[in-house]
């Protein structure tokens, strides 16, 4: 288990101490000042819940997390899992993420055996690849506003995550009925071929850029607003082995916002153009009240 300062390799952030059969405990830097990354919390529910299924052959299809409250930097978090089920073909986990005896957020993950059946998927989009687009800063300018370096906001100083944003200072306009963004993604470390830390490590990739999607139609780039923004709920599928280490083309789009709330959906294809996994997450977009 690896405190959130001493983060300075990817796997470090998905280390995790098993306390008991069903109880692990893990550290998390931020997402934003002083509260942690949610798409780390997802991450490591992740490791957690796979490091319980015993079954071989059997690897995560699916996950459905909600954040309930923020997490702090300061402290571990405690995960809890459940085994609802372990059948012929399927095995459920239910994870709770505790810390401070409050639970900050819960996820359901299903693991597989593969099956042979019908198969198809959305082309890949044309456009440029990583080689031709710049690096974007992890984390955002937006987020270091202010500070002197990344840890003094509990986020590690390591750049290993690669982030290249297709237009990254267009506002998201209308086009063929869709709001969309593109981005590239990668962990740059090796990362070892276990099918699990691919997963952690693209869930981990998924919560980057999903509430700014969301919000892109609506704000510009570097333009002040007064809204609350936090993921309320995030979901993704598997479809393909991957590998998280490599170029991911990040598709982003976002159908609908209306009620304080903006959906973001997203589709992750690998370096020869096939869909390896999809993302849907709910973000919180409201004014702050006076």
């Amino acid at each position: 288990m690896t405190e959130p300062g001493l983060q300075q390799h990817f796997v470090d952030r998905l280390s995790l101490q098993q306390i008991d059969r069903d109880i692990f405990t893990g550290w998390c830097h931020s997402g934003s000042p002083l509260r942690a990354y949610g798409g780390q919390i997802a991450a490591q529910s992740l490791m957690a819940a796979g490091q319980t299924v015993d079954q071989p052959g059997r690897h995560v299809h699916s996950l459905h997390g909600y954040f309930l409250r923020p997490g702090r930097t300061k402290d571990s978090i405690t995960y809890l899992v459940d085994r609802p089920r372990d059948g012929r073909s399927f095995s459920t986990r239910f994870v709770r993420a505790v810390q401070q005896g409050e639970t900050i957020f819960m996820m359901t993950a299903s693991f597989a055996s593969p099956n042979d059946g019908p198969a198809h998927q959305f082309d890949m989009p044309n456009l440029p690849g990583p080689d031709d687009v710049a690096d974007f800063p992890v984390p955002l300018p937006s987020y270091l506003e202010g500070a002197t370096d990344p840890q003094s906001l509990d986020y590690p100083d390591s750049q290993i995550i690669g982030l290249r944003i297709v237009e990254p200072d267009r506002t998201i306009g209308l086009s063929g009925g869709r709001f969309e963004r593109m981005a590239w993604v990668r962990i740059t470390e090796h990362l070892p071929p276990d099918d699990l830390v691919q997963a952690c490590a693209l869930t981990y990739l998924s919560d980057l850029t999903m509430v700014s999607t969301a919000l892109a139609p609506h704000v510009a780039p570097g333009e002040r607003h007064d809204l609350m923004l936090a993921s309320i709920d995030h979901a993704v599928w598997f479809h393909a082995p991957f590998r998280a280490d490599t170029w991911l083309l990040f598709a982003q789009d976002t159908p609908v916002a209306r009620g304080g709330h903006g959906l973001a959906r997203g589709l992750f294809y690998d370096p020869d153009g096939q869909l390896v996994a999809s993302v849907v997450q709910e973000s919180l977009m409201r004014h702050r009240s006076a």
